[in-house]
């Protein structure tokens, strides 16, 4: 079954040679790859067309190339839009040129549409190239905000088999004809910035969704995002809730509940412990362990408020000295568990007294304090 990749590219020759590369060693027979040159000079236009020329020579018969030359750039909405338009396979995949593609990820993404056809659409587990740990893997939302799934943590401690979700990056995508053909094009009135979302809410209201299989792996680099896109944000984002606000699902907190339930079957003789900024979701958590019975929300212990920012949070620095020694096992709730990666003194003194300690943050993580304490070195943080 032919398959139709569309790399939508506003990016830099340096890293686009990487993601070429990577291309050329990792597709697949019987593919139409669409490479839309969305405004990125005349450089990257001629590592396109040798890119092309090279395929063509090397895989003539099995892959045909078409290229797409925007003198500006359109956004990232337009130049996918450009791809649909001439897209003829049975499966349409969007693909970033920022990517170095692992072997497998297109075989891998066919599966995982074939192994659950009511569900139409698929993306990729993204890793940092940096530290190998996920950068992203589909998106849970709170009340009001979305965030990535399992931010950082490692692969192997994602769920071992395929799972749904609300929504995932156009980064590494895959869907059927089926939706492609029911859903249509992209808005372009989001301008670089929640054209995927609201793309896959479109396809969620038709019955539609998405799945991740955590097998399926590429890295990110996160580079060149296309013009403009941090002053549209605020648009894309209020667009998007005022389209689809209504049809979002609070999810967070039961995978955390979830995630938390594999780690401890009784949480009863836990402290709990609070380093979290985002106080709704933080009183979300709390209150649906309290509401299960599995804490006393009296016994809660409040340090929220001496977390600063994004900074890296210092535990012997805003933690009173006793719970260094408390003799009861901590449930420390924080933003993300690599905020608490530069404290390998005090973890490794804490687990000296007591080492049922538990880690949850507010991407889904779970973790025990020795698993921390072990990443703990070099302790080096992308997001």
């Amino acid at each position: 079954m032919r398959s139709s990749i569309i790399v939508p590219i506003f990016q830099s020759p340096s890293v686009l040679s990487l993601f070429l590369k990577s291309l050329r060693l990792t597709v697949e027979p019987d593919t139409q790859l669409i490479l839309v040159n969305d405004g990125s000079g005349a450089e990257v236009g001629e590592l396109i067309e040798e890119f092309a020329r090279k395929i063509k020579a090397e895989r003539h018969g099995e892959i045909t190339v078409t290229t797409v030359h925007n003198q500006k750039p359109h956004g990232c909405g337009q130049a996918l839009n450009q791809g649909l338009a001439i897209a003829d396979g049975d499966h349409v995949f969007f693909v970033d040129s920022d990517l170095i593609l692992e072997a497998g990820w297109q075989s891998g993404m066919l599966r995982t549409l074939s192994d659950h056809p009511d569900a139409g659409m698929t993306a990729g587990t993204l890793l940092y190239p940096q530290t190998g740990g996920v950068q992203h893997c589909g998106i849970a939302f709170g009340e009001t905000l979305g965030r990535h799934l399992y931010l950082n943590a490692r692969t192997s401690d994602l769920p071992d088999s395929p799972y749904t979700v609300q929504l995932a990056a156009f980064a590494l995508f895959a869907m059927t004809r089926e939706v492609r053909d029911a859903v249509g094009l992209l808005d372009e009135r989001y301008f670089n910035g929640y054209e995927d979302f609201d793309y896959q809410m479109r396809a969620r209201t038709l019955g539609y969704r998405t799945v991740i299989d955590p097998r399926v792996t590429s890295y990110h680099w996160e580079r060149r995002n296309g013009v403009h896109r941090a002053g549209n944000r605020k648009t894309n984002l209020a667009r998007f809730w005022k389209s689809w606000g209504a049809h979002i699902e609070n999810d967070i907190t039961p995978r955390l509940l979830e995630r938390l339930r594999d780690r401890a079957a009784d949480l009863s003789h836990y402290l709990p412990l609070d380093l979290a900024e985002t106080r709704a979701e933080a009183a979300d958590f709390w209150e649906a362990l309290s509401g299960a019975g599995a804490i006393d929300r009296n016994t809660l212990l409040d340090y929220s408020t001496t977390v600063d920012g994004e900074q890296p949070i210092l535990l012997p620095q805003i933690l009173s000295a006793e719970l260094l020694t408390e003799p009861r096992p901590l449930l420390i709730l924080v933003e993300n568990f690599v905020r608490l990666l530069d404290n390998r003194m005090w973890l490794a003194q804490r687990l000296e007294t007591q080492s049922e300690d538990i880690v949850v943050d507010l991407h889904g993580n779970a973790m025990g304090l020795a698993e921390l304490n072990a990443s703990c070195w070099p302790g080096v943080k992308v997001r």
